[in-house]
């Protein structure tokens, strides 16, 4: 397969990203509602950082988007399939021990406030997800890597009902590993 440019690669995935943010902060608000119906909500904002994976996620093989953490593996198409369908039950994860080719790598939560607009929490999430974590997490520059990264974001309605979080991840184009991409060096 011929390697994206860097820049054609960033605005295929931005595109992708832009879809799934909004599919993801639609959940969120879903299940603030239901939440609240049931009288269970906790104000929080759902997310979380560190590098545990969501333990006790795997054995559904369906994380509730708002649960998703870092070290949760998980193939994009079957997250984009879950993101994009009209009715979201949650994102298919997998246990990091079976084929899969994505996960997740980092956390940010952005500072409370005012919803900032989408082009700030977007270049928040790009210099966080193409940036040092990426560097750190994988172990080569983003912009010489064969390993794609993309995030999920806030969307306006997200933010209101508390959503404050930048989750990045990657993935590696065309091919499936076993394990954590943490350290592949490529």
């Amino acid at each position: 397969m011929p390697a994206l440019s860097p820049a054609l690669r960033n605005i295929s995935l931005t595109v992708g990203a832009v879809a799934a943010t909004f599919a993801l902060s639609s959940c969120g608000i879903a299940q603030s509602i239901i939440q609240e119906a049931a009288g269970g909500a906790d104000g929080g904002s759902g997310g979380t950082t560190g590098t545990d994976s969501g333990a006790g996620s795997v054995g559904s093989n369906e994380n509730n988007v708002m649960e998703l953490t870092v070290g949760d593996c998980f193939n994009e198409s079957e997250m984009n399939s879950a993101l994009m369908g009209s009715e979201v039950q949650g994102v298919p994860v997998v246990d990091c021990s079976e084929p899969h080719d994505s996960e997740f790598f980092y956390s940010e939560i952005l500072p409370e406030g005012d919803f900032p607009g989408t082009e700030s929490v977007n270049a928040s999430a790009e210099e966080a997800c193409y940036g040092q974590p990426f560097m750190d997490f994988v172990g080569v520059d983003y912009a010489v890597s064969e390993i794609y990264a993309s995030y999920l974001t806030p969307i306006e309605a997200g933010w209101e009902a508390g959503d404050r979080e930048i989750l990045c991840y990657v993935m590696l184009p065309d091919e499936t590993t076993t394990g954590t991409l943490e350290g592949a060096g490529r």
